[in-house]
C-alpha cells in the first residue's frame, strides 16, 4: 500500500520536536533517544526474553503432546524484563488472553501446530490460518510471530493502529475484526514501508523503531486530543512519566507527602530492584493481623488523592470503574496469588537525590559480586539488608540454617502464612564495617538469620550484639 512520504515528512517533524523535547536535545538516531529507549525499547528485552524462554532449538518431535512446549509457550507471553534496572511487563499481549491461554486444555494438535510454526516446518500463512482456527486472538497470534522474527512480524493493537494509520494518511485500510493473514502481511509492509522512509533519517532505523514511531505518534494524538478537551493524562501503562520536577515537588512537599508515605516508599525502596508485595512493606512497618497490606493500601489512596488536588491528573480506570491509584507510584503485575509493587524509576531517582532513601539502621549490605567466590566490602547503608545483592550468600546461609529468627525462633511462614515464606533478614556476625576491607565469605559461619526486631536490635549496641547476647537478654526478661 501506498504511504504518502508529504505527510510522513509532516509526522516525522512532529515526532522529533516531541522526542527532542523529552531528551532536552536534538532527535538523531533511535538508538540514542533516552526518551525512547526508557519507552519502547523495552520491546527488544521482550523478544529476546520471550525467544529464550521459548528455547525452540531445542525442541524435538517426541515433546509434541507431552505439555513442554504449551508450557514454553505460555513462558514466552507471560515474559517480564528488566529493562533499565525496572521490570516491565509484557503489555505487547492483552493480559486476558495470556491467562485464556494458560488456562487452555493441552492437545497434541496445538503443541503440533507450535512445533511446525517455530521449526518451519510449514508456511507462515499455513500456521497464521490454522491458529485462527484454533480461536487465537488476532493480537495473540501477531505477537507468536513477532517472537518468531521480529525482521519480519510486528505485534499489534488493532484499534490503536488503525487510528495511527489514519494520521499517516492510509484511511482505507482496517485491522479491526479483520483477522487474518493477508490483512496481517499488509499491516507488516505498511511498517515496513514506514521503516523505509525514516532509514532517509536515521540509517539504522529497525522494523522495531518503525513500530515505536507510530506508537508515539499515536500517544501524541491521544494526548492531543485529550488537551483539547481541557484534560492532562497520565496513564503508568503508556510508560510516560511525570516530570522529575514535579516529583521533587511532591515528594519535598509535607502537605502532600505525609512521613508515613516515605517509609512506604523508603521500605519499598530497601527490596532488591525496589519490588515487594504490599504486606510485606507492611510487615516492615510494623503492621500485624491477617493483611498487613491493607493500611498501605488505604494510604496509598490518600496520598494519590492529595496528589490530584495540586496537578490535574486522570487515573487509570479499572474495569469495575474504580481508580487505580497505586500505579501513579509503582509498576505492578501478579505473582501467583499476590501482587508485586516496584518503585517507579523517577521515584526512586528523586529519593536519592533528596537523600530520603531511608532510615539508617544497618551498615551491611552483600555486594554485587556475581563471582563464584563470595566477596564484599561496600558500605551501604539501607533499610533492611534481607534481600541482598549477591542471592548467592543468602541463600547458602539459609539452606544450611533455614528461615526462623536465629535469636527467638520466630517463623515468618508459620504466622503469616505462604506470604512469610523465606522472609527473614540475614545477619553478619562480624559487620563489614569492621573489617573494612573486601573479604570472602563464608555463609554458614559469617551469617546467620534474623528477625528484622531481633536485628534492629542487636544494632542498637555498638559494637553490636552477638547472637548469644541477645539470647541471653530475651532469657532475662521472660
Amino acid at each position: 500500500m501506498a504511504i504518502n512520504n508529504e505527510i510522513l515528512e509532516k509526522r516525522f517533524k512532529e515526532f522529533s520536536d516531541f522526542v527532542s523535547k523529552q531528551d532536552g536535545k536534538p532527535f538523531v538516531r533511535f538508538e540514542s533517544s533516552e526518551f525512547i529507549d526508557n519507552n519502547e525499547n523495552y520491546k527488544y528485552s521482550v523478544y529476546n526474553e520471550a525467544r529464550e524462554n521459548l528455547g525452540n532449538k531445542f525442541w524435538k518431535p517426541d515433546d509434541v503432546g507431552t505439555g513442554k512446549i504449551k508450557k514454553a509457550i505460555d513462558s514466552a507471553i507471560k515474559t517480564r524484563v528488566n529493562h533499565n534496572y525496572q521490570m516491565t511487563d509484557n503489555n505487547l499481549v492483552d493480559w486476558r488472553k495470556k491467562d485464556n491461554f494458560s488456562k487452555r486444555t493441552n492437545s497434541r494438535s496445538i503443541e503440533q501446530l507450535f512445533f511446525d510454526l517455530y521449526k518451519s516446518k510449514i508456511k507462515d500463512q499455513i500456521a497464521f490460518e490454522r491458529l485462527i482456527n484454533e480461536g487465537l486472538s488476532y493480537q495473540f497470534i501477531a505477537y507468536l510471530f513477532f517472537i518468531k522474527d521480529s525482521n519480519k512480524y510486528l505485534p499489534i493493537s488493532q484499534e490503536q493502529f488503525d487510528k495511527i494509520f489514519e494520521y499517516i494518511g492510509i484511511n482505507d485500510f482496517k485491522t479491526r475484526n479483520n483477522v487474518s493473514w493477508d490483512n496481517y502481511f499488509e499491516f507488516c509492509n505498511i511498517i515496513k514501508s514506514v521503516r523505509d522512509f525514516l532509514k532517509t533519517k536515521d540509517e539504522k532505523t529497525t522494523l522495531l523503531d518503525a513500530h515505536s514511531f507510530l506508537w508515539i505518534l499515536g500517544w501524541q494524538l491521544d494526548s492531543d486530543t485529550k488537551s483539547e478537551k481541557g484534560q492532562v493524562t497520565l496513564n503508568p501503562s503508556d510508560n510516560i512519566q511525570l516530570p522529575k520536577p514535579d516529583w521533587n515537588l511532591i515528594i519535598t512537599n509535607p502537605e502532600i507527602t505525609t512521613d508515613y508515605d516515605l517509609s512506604i516508599f523508603q521500605a519499598l525502596y530497601s527490596f532488591e530492584n525496589h519490588q515487594a508485595y504490599a504486606s510485606q512493606i507492611g510487615l516492615i512497618l510494623g503492621h500485624t493481623g491477617k493483611t498487613p497490606q491493607s493500611p498501605i493500601n488505604l494510604e496509598i489512596g490518600h496520598y494519590a488523592k492529595r496528589i490530584a488536588k495540586h496537578f490535574d491528573i486522570e487515573f487509570t480506570k479499572r474495569e469495575n470503574q474504580k481508580f487505580k491509584y497505586w500505579d501513579l507510584f509503582f509498576n505492578g503485575w501478579n505473582e501467583g496469588d499476590f501482587f508485586m509493587w516496584q518503585l517507579k524509576p523517577e521515584i526512586v531517582i528523586v529519593l536519592e537525590q533528596n537523600k530520603l532513601t531511608g532510615i539508617k539502621i544497618f551498615s551491611e549490605e552483600i555486594s554485587n559480586e556475581e563471582s563464584e567466590d563470595l566477596y564484599e566490602g561496600a558500605k551501604k547503608t539501607v533499610i533492611v539488608n534481607a534481600y541482598e545483592r549477591n542471592p548467592k550468600a543468602r541463600s547458602l546461609c539459609l539452606e544450611h540454617w533455614g528461615t526462623k529468627c536465629s535469636v527467638c525462633g520466630f517463623d515468618f511462614e508459620k504466622k503469616y502464612g505462604e506470604i512469610g515464606q523465606g522472609f527473614i533478614h540475614v545477619h553478619h556476625l562480624i559487620p563489614v564495617s569492621q573489617i573494612g576491607k573486601s573479604y570472602q565469605i563464608d555463609p554458614i559461619s559469617d551469617l546467620r538469620p534474623v528477625c528484622p526486631n531481633c536485628h534492629a536490635i542487636i544494632h542498637l549496641k555498638n559494637p553490636p550484639m552477638t547472637i548469644e547476647e541477645m539470647k541471653e537478654l530475651i532469657n532475662a526478661i521472660r
